[in-house]
């Protein structure tokens, strides 16, 4: 069947498919293998995690240059960019990669007002070294910078004192249930504010993780129009109340509201959806699980 040109202009608009390999990682074979395999799969594009820094780059940039799979990010946490940042930038131009990406800051980096601007200034400072260097940096989004500053509630001076950071996470937590079906917006969030505080830091919304936040991953879009990297496709369900827990499970099996949110991401103008699922039963099934999930609006 030939395709109408609104058709065809749409098709060509929609975001592409890739996977976090993180995904993956149970699987045991080389890195260049596990490329070809999701390559077989379907998916355009890969997001690199930890395997990634052991893995031979000759022969993954082999196995990309033969699939024609795009390298799309790869995960590499705060402390390796910092203190190894050159061989991390060298490592990603021999395949390819022209996009860093920070997987998980604690709750202790969100503590109060103080906190997150330091982690701004240290984040903004590091995407400015990265740029220099001609990639790209992002901060992928866990639950942790969706909880209240606890110096919106007069917590703030004993927040800073040097403490355990999973009290005054447990507290925070408090706050949040109590405080939950009041105006909560966004902005007065960890997460807001280091998106009012940095200029070139972008972000990778996790969908499933702002959901367990308790916020809305579409306004999470709106909130960061540009600066919006990339939407990973997740989804996690609770399995506690208090403290808060939750478990990864396969997206549209848990708490997110999955076509929602996937038809909301064809409007944001991102070029690449991820999929994850960080416990599958079946890795090897997951693949085109991943796949049929992002091609859920077509």
């Amino acid at each position: 069947m030939i395709r109408s040109e609104p058709a065809e202009r749409a098709a060509k608009s929609r975001p592409r498919s890739a996977i976090q390999l993180y995904t993956l990682r149970n699987i045991e074979e080389s890195l260049p293998e596990t490329i070809r395999r999701v390559a077989k799969a379907g998916f355009e594009g890969v997001e690199f995690a930890g395997a990634f820094l052991e893995a031979d780059p000759h022969a993954v940039r082999r196995a990309l240059e033969e699939t024609g799979v795009e390298p799309v990010a790869a995960h590499v946490d705060l402390r390796t960019l910092e203190s190894d940042l050159e061989s991390v930038v060298d490592r990603c131009r021999h395949v390819g990669c022209d996009h860093l990406v920070i997987p998980h800051l604690g709750a202790g980096y969100f503590r109060t007002t103080t906190h997150v601007d330091a982690l701004a200034t240290r984040l903004d400072g590091l995407a400015s070294r990265i740029a220099g260097h001609g990639l790209r940096l992002s901060y992928h989004t866990s639950k942790d910078p969706f909880l209240p500053l606890l110096d919106r509630f007069g917590l703030g001076v004993p927040a800073n004192l040097p403490s355990p950071s999973i009290v005054w996470e447990q507290v925070a937590e408090a706050i949040d249930l109590t405080v939950r079906g009041t105006d909560r917006t966004l902005e007065a969030t960890g997460f807001g504010r280091l998106v009012s505080r940095t200029d070139d830091l972008t972000f990778e919304v996790d969908v499933g993780w702002v959901s367990a936040g308790g916020y809305d991953p579409v306004d999470a879009f709106e909130l960061l129009g540009d600066r919006l990297s990339l939407i990973h496709v997740a989804d996690v369900a609770r399995t506690r109340r208090f403290p808060p827990a939750f478990r990864s499970v396969p997206p549209g099996e848990g708490i997110l509201d999955l076509e929602r949110v996937l038809r909301a991401s064809h409007e944001t103008g991102v070029d690449w959806l991820v999929f994850e699922d960080d416990h599958p039963s079946d890795p090897e099934a997951a693949v085109y699980r991943g796949l049929a999930t992002l091609d859920r609006t077509d």
